[in-house]
């Protein structure tokens, strides 16, 4: 995965059975964990298979993550 660095700007979409179930943006994050704690924390009790696309909206990489949330 591309470097984060703490002055990006991260775009996420979170999917899960084909819907998105919220859309983010985030600053002052430098990990992956980070963002799927945030995302933990929109999408409250959700939980099953879902797909993360994250953009960086200050180095111009995309990627998409698949999390299980229990």
């Amino acid at each position: 995965m591309a470097t984060i660095l703490n002055s990006d700007i991260i775009f996420a979409t979170v999917i899960q059975r084909g819907t998105t179930v919220a859309s983010l943006r985030m600053s002052g994050i430098s990990s992956m964990s980070d963002i799927v704690s945030r995302v933990r924390t929109a999408i409250g009790q959700c939980t099953g298979l879902t797909t993360i696309n994250l953009r960086n909206g200050s180095q111009g990489w995309n990627h998409r993550h698949t999390v299980m949330f229990a």
